[in-house]
């Protein structure tokens, strides 16, 4: 008995210490690639449960798991300085009933060579799959006796398109950081890694896979969801501090959203036309170029569309115009097809980029082509606004204020004033309601429409236009100088004129050359958009000068803004060329005052012949300018004696004056007087007291006239031209 006991009781130690021993993995460490050196005094451990230990000098380890037992699955840590390794994905065991049936092999390499190890050993793997596949397919037909010349053939085809697509996969595979795979990716590789092909095809299933991608989706278009929402968040959070005037915080805000979503259309756009507001030109572009990008990829032809035309806006305001128009244009074709399916949600849009168009086609001197895209829009916005006036009476008043604009340039001053002030009765209403939206608006359209009231010589009425828009803007670039210093620089020039027409000399000087500060500092941060405001201030600067005999101040303001002007017309001579004629002739009446009559000639007659090209395309808006010019060129003729060609100047611009008074007596008027009355002085030169005395007298009788409405510009006109009829005698 007692013998049976104890062999019982050996039985149970024996069975207790196989339980105790747990399991063991063992492996051995190589560097770089298989077949490479052994490596000693690598770490190994385990994620969990075993022990730590080191290869020894032949790379080999043994890692005990006292606790786990046979397929348990473990995470093997591999740690020496400066290596990385190269199959990570086979780290991940099922421990072995065996542990020297299966001894796992550690590949690694120093880190900046590991892609390419990677790329060795998967090759490697790859190349004994096809090997075994091969040799796999040639068994099959000796054993189907299919051994013939064709079959052979495409078998050793297959295998070797299948070798020359190993390196490519093999590098593909490198890339991928096993660390960011899925665990089916890494579960598949192991098969494939240990040779185990269709096991690991049977891992990547279809059906598998398309289970998997189903959830993923989902879980991602959860994500994307809530991402969206927080990006919204985060927009809304920058529209907030814009509205407390805190545009350092708002832009930090817009980051943060572009952080958290790179790929955000909304959060691009959003940047785009935040800095877009605040004329930040540059960083505008840039983030529009990313959401239209995004738009793309993401098919989305309405978004596409939307960022086109501000695209369009911002390369107008940079004087990139010919981008202008092919964006404006593209927008405008995707935006119709849009609105042919679903007018009431896309016709907003097709009339909005029309309207931008026609400010480009307008700055281009396509008066006819703004005029159609301009009533077109407006057609389109009356429509809308009869059916909800609050959404779209502010779009029906931008409209009439640029379709104002265009008539202003064509000389229709009825039809513009109409325009304007139909525009600034609708805005007054609105910035009663929302001043904080409307109230540069307004500011708009007091300063167009003091453009027009001084234009008919209704200087009060300009004045009080100007001073109330500089107020508005002025309080608006207090709080934020970006979007609206610009504005302020534009009105101060436009009020230096008027006081410059009428006589007052030091308000003027002190308006443009504030207005000339301003433009500077602008132009040095975006010179493809303020740099002809410069030249614009500048050139009437050089006016003032002239007429206070300050010749050479003169001089040297009408050359900067003459050179500024030429580099702008040699890239865009549609919209620059009338600015430069505009300089040349203002600079010809000062070579003129200063006696140097070839210096002024030359001025004039390029002036003369640039004018006479515009107004062939656009008299309307032109043929003031070639007469003006002819009534200098026939001054400068005068002073040289040359009588006739100096009576066919004076008679062809009276003519042209007559026409333009015809339409419009306010305007033109008093250039009919001058004329005649510089003509008046010629006929007396040549002793043809008769007709000199008629022009006199018809220019004083209109001098006198416009001096009972505006007496500071006109009574010293009328006293100058009554001296010369008393000069003449009876």
């Amino acid at each position: 008995m007692k013998t049976v006991y104890r062999r019982l009781y050996l039985g149970f130690l024996l069975l207790t210490a196989a339980t105790a021993e747990g399991a063991v993995l063992k492996g051995i460490v190589i560097e770089n690639e298989l077949g490479g050196p052994p490596l000693e005094n690598v770490e190994i451990s385990a994620a969990s449960g075993g022990n730590p230990t080191v290869s020894h000098s032949n790379g080999a380890f043994a890692l005990e798991f006292p606790s786990f037992h046979p397929g348990d699955r473990v995470r093997v840590v591999v740690k020496k300085s400066g290596h990385v390794v190269v199959n990570d994905v086979q780290l991940e065991q099922a421990l072995p009933a065996n542990p020297d049936a299966t001894p796992l092999t550690i590949l690694l390499c120093k880190e900046g060579v590991r892609e390419e190890m990677a790329s060795r050993f998967y090759r490697l793997k790859s190349l004994e799959a096809i090997r075994q596949r091969y040799e796999e397919e040639l068994a099959k037909l000796q054993e189907q006796q299919h051994e013939n010349v064709e079959a052979l053939s495409r078998l050793a085809q297959e295998r070797h398109r299948a070798i020359a697509a190993a390196q490519t996969t093999a590098e593909q595979l490198a890339k991928v950081n096993p660390e960011e795979s899925s665990q089916l990716y890494r579960e598949a590789m192991r098969l494939f890694l240990e040779g185990k092909i269709d096991r690991a095809l049977n891992v990547l299933d279809e059906e598998k896979l398309r289970r998997a991608t189903t959830a993923v989706a989902k879980k991602r278009e959860e994500a994307d969801k809530q991402l969206a929402e927080l990006v919204q968040a985060w927009l809304l959070k920058a529209q907030l501090l814009t509205t407390q005037f805190r545009f350092k915080e708002a832009e930090d805000t817009h980051a943060s959203a572009l952080s958290a979503a790179p790929e955000s259309f909304e959060a691009n756009f959003a940047f785009a036309l935040f800095n877009h507001e605040l004329n930040r030109f540059d960083k505008a572009n840039e983030a529009y170029a990313r959401a239209l990008g995004i738009a793309q990829r993401q098919e989305t032809v309405s978004k596409v569309a939307m960022t086109l035309n501000n695209l369009g806006v911002l390369h107008r305001a940079q004087n990139r115009m010919e981008e202008a128009r092919k964006a404006h244009e593209e927008s405008l074709k995707i935006r119709r097809a849009l609105a042919e399916k679903n007018p009431d949600t896309y016709l907003p849009d097709v009339a909005k980029t029309l309207n931008n168009l026609g400010v480009l086609h307008r700055e281009q001197n396509r008066m006819e082509e703004a005029r159609k895209a301009y009533e077109e829009s407006l057609k389109i916005r009356r429509a809308l606004a009869e059916k909800n006036p609050d959404t779209y009476l502010p779009d029906v008043a931008n409209t009439l204020n640029n379709l104002g604009v265009l008539h202003s340039d064509q000389n229709r001053m009825e039809e513009a004033r109409k325009a304007y002030e139909e525009a600034l009765k609708s805005y007054r209403a609105l910035a009663e309601k929302n001043s904080d939206t409307y109230l540069p608006d307004v500011a708009m359209t007091l300063n167009n429409l003091g453009v027009l009231h001084r234009a008919q010589n209704r200087m009060e009425e300009a004045r009080n236009a100007y001073e109330e828009s500089l107020r508005s803007y002025r309080a608006l670039a207090e709080k934020n100088p970006d979007a609206y210093l610009p504005d302020v620089a534009m009105t101060l020039n436009n009020l230096g004129n008027l006081h410059s027409d009428q006589n007052r000399m030091e308000e003027a000087r002190k308006t443009y050359e504030e207005s000339l500060k301003i433009g500077r500092a602008l132009a040095k941060k975006n010179p493809d958009t303020y740099l002809p405001d410069v030249a614009k201030t500048l050139n009437n600067l050089g006016v003032l000068h002239r007429d206070q005999n300050r010749m050479e101040e003169a001089r040297k303001a009408y050359e900067e803004s003459l050179k500024i002007r030429r580099a702008l017309a040699e890239k865009n001579p549609d919209t620059y060329l009338p600015y430069v004629a505009n300089t040349l002739n203002n600079l010809g009446v000062l070579h003129r005052a200063q006696n140097r009559m070839e210096e002024a000639r030359k001025a004039y007659e390029e002036s003369l012949r640039s004018y006479r090209a515009l107004a062939e395309k656009n008299p309307d808006t032109y043929l003031p300018d070639v007469a003006m010019t002819l009534n200098n060129l026939g001054v400068l003729d005068r002073d040289q004696n040359r009588m006739e060609e100096a009576r066919k100047a004076y008679e062809e611009a009276l003519k042209s004056y007559r026409a333009l008074a015809e339409k419009n007596p306010d305007t033109y008027l008093p250039d009919v007087a001058m004329t005649l009355n510089n003509l008046g002085n010629l006929r007396r030169d040549q002793n043809r007291k008769e007709e000199a005395r008629k022009a006199f007298i018809e220019a004083l009788d209109i001098y006198t006239r416009f001096a009972k409405r505006d007496p500071d510009q006109y009574s010293s006109r009328a006293a100058l031209v009554k001296n010369n009829l008393e000069a003449l005698g009876h």
